[in-house]
């Protein structure tokens, strides 16, 4: 294998791995938000009640 070959290979591993690693950012984030959304939920029915 020449140098080439060597860049071309690592550099779809590297396009792979930031593609993988973004996505589960993202999922990360959103769920996140979507506890914090369902907290902010819950207290409004809470308050709601009383």
């Amino acid at each position: 294998m020449d140098s080439l070959t060597v860049g071309l290979i690592l550099t779809l591993i590297t396009i792979f791995v930031y593609t993988i690693v973004q996505k589960w950012w993202r999922h990360r984030r959103a769920s996140k938000l979507a506890d914090q959304l369902l907290d902010d939920v819950i207290k409004g029915k809470d308050a709601f009640r009383r």
